[in-house]
């Protein structure tokens, strides 16, 4: 069998909800994975899966510089678009979207009726809903959860809105057998992994943290909009803590969070850190570090294998929050593990 042929066969089919530079991130990737240009790819095959496999079938958003596109010029629409880093193949076209919230930003929108969402999804024949609208909206997010339980299909929360760590709705997805992931993206080399895999190695190397702290300067409209809603970036703050200081035995004083927001950074982010620690004899320990990054290309990965999770959850009748995937992909979990330990369980799901 040929590889066009295995393709097909194992083609994923995804409906984005929100074509910003998470999403543009990923299907760059994509892209350039499907011509042999597979750097930062961490797994290039899960289960029978490979990058190549994530077909989009669909497309929403609120943004009515978007919507009528097609996916491949909509993930370029400026001013907060990624940088483009190679063309997008999909003439997919962009639909109004779910907006149920007052808008966060400047722009003029255009949205849709839950039932209209539903039924485009329907007709696509989408099997996976990944969400990545802004920050903040959470009745929209939650909207895009109940069209995803209403058309049949598993749904990947990228955004800080609880869904999977909602009760209500991890007993609504594992009534209808539907898998769900999330919250809150973990990027793949972002401040919070970053600093999580940072305190591990100290701590596996017998340094007990007195304190650590993580700052976050960065532009974009995510960002733009964290730093001027003082509940969503506590409420970022908080899932960002629990995240680093889980990879810890005991307690530790530690803040980390987005503090500021520059416009010409665009969708760049600058992360500093700082760790004290003590060791042996009681000697102090100090690590001062800086850590620059680009959002949209940071979720690129874990958003391609968030896919492909959710399809193998598909191919086993998973329904409700999958637990073994996602404390290596999303901040906000139920139970919240080292990161060595998220990666060993994450892996172990695609052998069994």
């Amino acid at each position: 069998m040929g590889e066009t042929d295995s393709c097909c066969k194992n083609e994923i089919r995804v409906a984005l909800a929100g074509v910003g530079s998470a999403a543009s991130g990923m299907l760059q990737a994509i892209e350039l994975y499907s011509k042999g240009e597979a750097q930062g790819i961490l797994h290039p095959a899960l289960s029978v899966y490979t990058p190549s496999n994530i077909k989009v079938v669909a497309a929403f958003d609120i943004d009515c510089e978007k919507v009528g596109k097609s996916v491949s010029a909509a993930l370029f629409t400026r001013p907060w678009s990624l940088t483009k880093y190679t063309e997008v193949r999909c003439d997919v076209v962009v639909q109004p979207g779910l907006l149920l919230d007052e808008p966060r930003f400047e722009t003029d929108t255009r949205s849709s009726e839950l039932e209209s969402v539903v039924e485009t999804l329907r007709r696509s024949g989408a099997q996976v809903l990944v969400n990545t609208i802004n920050s903040g909206l959470n009745r929209s997010t939650e909207a895009y959860a109940r069209a995803a339980i209403k058309a049949g299909l598993a749904f990947i929360n990228a955004t800080p809105t609880p869904v999977a760590t909602s009760t209500d709705m991890e007993r609504a997805f594992s009534s209808a057998g539907l898998p769900l992931l999330g919250d809150d993206l973990l990027s793949q080399i972002g401040g919070t992994v970053f600093h999580a895999y940072i305190l591990s190695f100290l701590n596996s190397r017998g340094v007990r943290i007195k304190q650590t702290y993580q700052v976050d300067v960065g532009g974009g409209l995510e960002n733009r909009i964290t730093v001027e809603q003082d509940e969503l970036r506590l409420h970022k703050r908080s899932i960002k803590t629990s995240t680093v200081t889980s990879t810890l035995p005991y307690p530790v004083k530690a803040v980390t969070g987005t503090t500021e927001y520059v416009d010409y950074m665009g969708n760049n982010r600058e992360s500093h850190f700082e760790v004290v620690g003590v060791t042996t004899l009681g000697a102090e320990v100090e690590a001062e570090i800086t850590l620059r990054t680009s959002d949209g290309a940071n979720a690129a990965g874990p958003l391609i294998d968030a896919v492909r999770a959710a399809k193998v959850a598909l191919d086993k009748h998973i329904g409700g929050a999958v637990e073994q995937v996602n404390p290596y992909l999303f901040k906000l979990v139920r139970s919240p593990i080292d990161p060595i330990s998220a990666q060993t369980n994450f892996l172990r799901f695609f052998e069994e």
